[in-house]
């Protein structure tokens, strides 16, 4: 009986690791507390980027507008940029293979 649950235990564990290497994209960013974060950036003209953090369904709730705007502030000090500016905001709850992930995106402006 242990040999068949070894039997199953071990092509799901090997699955499963392939999927999690799967799922990182962008730039991915351990933060002091632990929490395992993935952002992306994309400009949309005229100063103007849209910027996507994501992070761990259970750690980073309730954190997504500040991990939001410490990376707009390192994104913009990056580019030169004096300030910016928040043209657009939203966070939610995503679902992904391996469960609900939180994020936080939007576009900010260089000034």
């Amino acid at each position: 009986m242990s040999n068949r649950i070894l039997a199953l235990l071990i092509p799901m564990s090997l699955l499963l690791s392939a999927c999690a290497q799967l799922q990182q994209t962008g730039q991915a960013v351990a933060e002091n507390n632990g929490v395992l974060q993935d952002s992306d950036t994309r400009y949309l003209g005229q100063k103007k980027y849209q910027l996507r953090v994501t992070g761990s369904s259970l750690l980073f709730d309730g954190q997504a507008e500040q991990f939001f705007r410490r990376r707009a502030d390192t994104f913009t000090q990056k580019l030169g940029c004096k300030s910016w500016q928040l043209l657009s905001y939203k966070s939610g709850t995503e679902n992904t293979l391996l469960g609900a992930r939180q994020y936080a995106e939007g576009v900010v402006q260089c000034l």
